[in-house]
């Protein structure tokens, strides 16, 4: 019987041999075209050895600014392409998008492109398109347009856990993003403990800095029993699958007994049932649960960020807080009042420009031979639309790497665009994708983000944090985490509570919710604990009443009581 060790030497030389066989292939280039120009490398390896374990983005950049707006590398056999400039990447990603669609293979998660499992990471199947209409379906629903008010109700929750202990403002944050999309998704925030340890679970798996084989791509082909990473993301399938199928089930019941509440995958469920789709419960679990994932994914950045970026520019919040006085008088911002804040929506834009959450961006896949400006592009490379040197092109962005929210609002900067009661918005920010692969949760993307960043500037006055001398605590600007999605690494800060004129000091005031409509309201131990809601036996979340810190008035609406 061969050895273990064996076995795997046999496995790396077959997987080497295998590899050299497809450099081969791909370095004939066509008559009349040249290769794209690149920093040369090692055989086999390239220039890995030259990529830092953490802002991986920046050497990606920096080589940009030698080889040009779009160039290309090895890295263990496999060409990656990278582009820094928006034109070239509309060109290609939008322009060309039958050709510029597809998924790459991630090493550590092998079917990624055909389970069906992945709808951002499929391939351009026709799983993927017939999984994309549903969710589009689900998401655009009419009674889905204003987000069923979660993202109100979650925002406050934050605004009142931020005023409690803003040393722990980073969980904070994550409740709030998974906690709103758990509602949308399934209609109840109690699915949001689960969910974020099943995102970091798949970020973890996705990114190149997280499993091993995502870098080194022939330890993939191992088999389990000699790899820890697939046994590893095996168990992690295994729970991802159980808890949507958990979810699934939850919202099936509380529709039975008449108290579900408004989410995506009950409307996935009920125009299932009124025949406008055919899609398969399993597959829709995974559709809503990828919604789910996504969401709770992206958010936290720019929020997190916003924060940064007070402490390094506090005369934004003075600004910010003249203008929703304005507008809001003294209570909190609402979705509703979007059109008459356009510096909250520049802020809010710039925050993302200037951190962006995926600076490497979402990877494509080139499906075939293509040619531009002379280059030949070999089928299979894996294309990078690079968003942090796409956001500082100094002919778009002046001053790219400085916080100016004024570029979105003065007329002095060619990003400037009117009307301001429409502009600026997120709606097609490079940093959403291109083409046929733009992210289809912008619009929830953008009401987080302007509820909480205009809940923060009203409530808080950050700041950075002093030491017994009065000296400021440095904050870094630079310093992020290194998966795929990067978000800025804890840092300490002041989060004072803002006075108002004829207000008592320390603002209170009252949130009445009622006890037993779902989804609508905070428990006692929402408000006290970090461990997300309590629920009943019919799934509904046990509301009760409390006097909270930092808020704002509470009106009656049609239907249970709401923030406004």
């Amino acid at each position: 019987m061969l050895s273990v060790a064996l076995l795997g030497v046999i496995s790396l030389v077959l997987a080497v041999v295998y590899a050299g066989i497809k450099e081969q292939k791909r370095k004939r280039v066509p008559p009349g075209t040249r290769p794209l120009p690149g920093p040369t490398g090692l055989p086999f390896i390239g220039r890995v050895h030259d990529v830092p374990s953490v802002a991986t983005w920046l050497k990606f950049w920096e080589w940009s600014k030698v080889y040009g707006p779009i160039y290309q590398m090895e890295i263990f056999g496999s060409v990656h392409v990278w582009i820094s400039s928006e034109e070239i990447a509309n060109d290609l990603l939008s322009k060309r998008g039958t050709i510029y669609s597809d998924r790459p293979t991630i090493p550590n998660l092998p079917d990624n492109r055909t389970s069906g499992d992945y709808l951002a990471l499929l391939g351009r199947t026709g799983t993927w398109k017939r999984q994309r209409k549903v969710s589009h379906q689900v998401m655009s629903h009419p009674t889905a347009e204003s987000l069923y008010n979660y993202p109100s109700v979650e925002c406050k929750r934050l605004l009142y856990k931020m005023s409690k202990d803003p040393s722990n403002y980073i969980s904070h944050v994550e409740q709030y993003t998974s906690r709103t999309i758990s509602r949308l998704s399934w209609g109840a925030p109690h699915f949001a403990d689960e969910l974020r340890i099943g995102t970091f679970g798949l970020l973890t798996t996705i990114s190149p800095s997280g499993a091993v084989p995502n870098i080194v791509s022939w330890l993939s082909h191992l088999p389990a029993w000699l790899s820890p990473w697939q046994q590893v993301e095996n168990a992690r399938h295994a729970r991802e699958r159980k808890f949507f199928h958990h979810c699934y089930e939850s919202v099936k019941s509380a529709i039975a007994n008449g108290v579900a509440a408004p989410s995506y995958m009950k409307v996935f469920l009920e125009e299932k049932e009124k025949g406008k789709h055919e899609m398969r419960d399993e597959e829709g679990q995974y559709i809503v649960g990828m919604i789910a994932i996504a969401g709770a994914l992206t958010i936290g950045s720019p929020l997190q960020s916003y924060i940064l970026a007070m402490c390094h520019y506090p005369e934004w919040q003075e600004r910010l807080r003249e203008e929703i006085r304005g507008v809001c008088g003294e209570r909190c911002p609402e979705w509703e009042d979007r059109e008459r804040l356009p510096m909250l929506r520049a802020v809010m834009k710039e925050v993302v420009r200037w951190r962006p959450p995926v600076p490497t961006g979402i990877p494509h896949c080139l499906e075939k031979d293509d040619v531009y400006n002379g280059y030949h592009i070999p089928a299979g490379a894996t294309i990078h639309a690079l968003e942090w040197g796409i956001t500082r092109d100094p002919t778009i962005y002046p001053s790219p790497e400085s916080f100016l929210p004024e570029r979105w609002l003065s007329p002095t900067y060619p990003t400037y665009r009117e009307p301001l009661t429409h502009y600026p918005t997120l709606k097609n920010h490079s940093q959403f994708g291109f083409g046929r692969r733009t992210c289809t949760g912008v619009d929830i993307v953008e009401q987080e983000l302007f509820l909480v960043m205009g809940g923060m500037a009203w409530a808080f006055d950050i700041r950075k944090k002093r030491d017994e001398e009065g000296r400021e605590i440095e904050v870094p600007l630079a310093r992020y985490t290194s998966l795929l999605i990067a978000k800025p690494e804890r840092f300490e800060f002041e989060c004072g509570v803002v006075e108002r004129e004829g207000e008592e000091r320390g603002m209170r005031e009252r949130a009445d919710f009622e006890s037993g409509d779902a989804g609508w309201g905070l428990s006692e131990r929402d408000r006290d604990s970090d461990v997300d809601g309590d629920v009943d036996g019919n799934g509904k979340e046990v509301l009760v009443e409390k006097e909270v810190l930092v808020k704002v008035e509470c009106v009656e609406v049609e239907g249970p009581q709401a923030w406004r």
